[in-house]
């Protein structure tokens, strides 16, 4: 065999290096991806009860009435088990 000619191991061994390579860059891709969403995550949580009230209310005033409606309209309908029969009616409807 000539010098330059490839030793069937130098291969192998070239090829299981490659796959390692490639397996520790995805891993490294996959955590720096986690580590990014991780600190994403600390951000967008609140850091104080208060904080996270202020959030709510926030998010309560952007609510319109057409969601609250299309909330409403979620329920399940049942009997309504009351003697005021302007409520009975008014039930019937849901």
């Amino acid at each position: 065999m000539s010098e330059n000619a490839e030793h069937p191991e130098d291969r192998q061994e070239y090829k299981e290096h490659k796959e390692y390579k490639e397996h520790t860059d995805a891993k490294a891709d996959r955590q720096d991806r986690q580590d990014r969403q991780d600190r994403q995550d600390r951000q967008d949580r609140p850091r104080t009860a208060l904080e996270e009230v202020m959030r709510e209310i926030e998010e309560a005033e952007r609510r319109t009435d057409e969601e609250r409606e299309a909330r409403r309209g979620r329920g399940e309908a049942g009997e309504a088990v009351t003697p005021n029969t302007r409520a009975q009616e008014e039930s019937h409807g849901e």
